[in-house]
């Protein structure tokens, strides 16, 4: 085992020992600036995202006490509609009565002032009816005359 090659072979040995040792320091080196990278990117976008998320949260509480005062007002509003439309209902109520009564006496004095007028209408449209009949009998006597007589006769002169 005295050969010349074991010393070539150690010398081989050891390079590569050495090689190996170097890699994984480097290795262990870069994984410690990566892992300090990811550090800093972490950070930095949970800075960015945090105060996002914060705003979001906020307005999202915003919008459900909006929504809690909005049902709110709005169920206020139904009970004054309510309150509103049953003081209508009454008052077109009365109103309705009112004009019942009012519409029957006012039908009443109609029905009498008209048979009041009707006694005074009464004559005139008799002497009416007699002054139209004359004007008829008069019409009626023209057109008798105007058939007896001759034709053209009494254009020629």
């Amino acid at each position: 085992m005295d050969s010349s090659l074991v010393p070539v072979f150690v010398a081989i040995l050891a390079v590569v020992a050495v090689m190996q040792a170097i890699f994984i320091i480097g290795l262990a080196m870069a994984m410690r600036i990566a892992n300090a990278r990811m550090t800093e990117l972490q950070d930095a976008l949970d800075r960015s995202i945090a105060k996002p998320i914060a705003d979001l949260t906020l307005m999202a509480e915003m919008a459900v006490r909006a929504s809690e005062q909005t049902l709110m007002h709005a169920q206020r509003m139904g009970g004054a509609v309510e309150e509103a439309s049953a003081k209508i209902e009454s008052v077109i109520g009365d109103v309705t009565r009112k004009l019942s009564a009012v519409s029957g006496d006012v039908e009443e004095e109609l029905e009498e002032e008209l048979e009041e007028d009707e006694e005074l209408i009464e004559p005139a449209r008799d002497e009416r009816s007699g002054v139209a009949a004359l004007f008829r009998g008069v019409q009626r006597a023209v057109e008798v005359w105007r058939a007896t007589s001759p034709p053209e006769d009494r254009y020629r002169r």
